[in-house]
């Protein structure tokens, strides 16, 4: 749904079109340079506050960052999100900036059914058991690869889809 990165040396954010739209409200913010508060303006204020405390955290310690939250859009409309990113530090251990994504998940089962019409149409039908496990597979050989390429912001992509698929496994057994 949209991307955010956060320059530790302004402590500000700039956020793609999608998360742009939801977290900030506007869209047109996409590319700008925004507070945090700017960033998060449409971010429920009790939710913004526990995020604030939690990045606040990551920050000092680097590594991977989650949460999840609500928004509220200019209509009243309100939407779940749930935010994957991770805060990197240079070698004295100071954080030098951070990445992330941000996914609409207010509609699960329309994401979801999406989703396996889409596999059915191309490809031959199989367990959804069989094809986690294969997606998995290949996402660990993937990260194994980007870990000789040495990049860490195909690693941090890589380990975002590999939480994402533990998710998706753990919440089908």
């Amino acid at each position: 749904m949209g991307t955010w990165f956060w320059s530790a040396s302004t402590g500000r954010f700039t956020l793609d079109e999608g998360a742009a739209e939801v977290l900030a409200g506007d869209g047109a913010l996409a590319g700008l340079t925004l507070t945090p508060e700017a960033a998060r303006a449409r971010v429920i204020p009790t939710d913004r506050i526990r995020h604030a405390r939690r990045f606040g955290l990551i920050t000092r310690l680097g590594g991977p960052f989650g949460a999840e939250y609500r928004t509220v859009s200019a209509t009243g409309e309100s939407r779940s999100i749930v935010e994957r990113g991770r805060v990197f530090q240079d070698d004295r251990r100071k954080p030098t900036h951070g990445m992330g994504i941000v996914i609409d998940t207010t509609e699960p089962a329309l994401h979801e059914a999406a989703l396996a019409q889409a596999v059915l149409a191309q490809a031959p039908v199989v367990s959804r058991e069989d094809a986690l496990d294969q997606a998995v597979s290949s996402a660990m050989s993937c990260r194994q690869a980007i870990d000789r390429v040495a990049n860490s912001e195909l690693r941090l992509l890589v380990d975002m889809l590999l939480l994402r698929l533990g998710q998706e496994v753990a919440r089908h057994t």
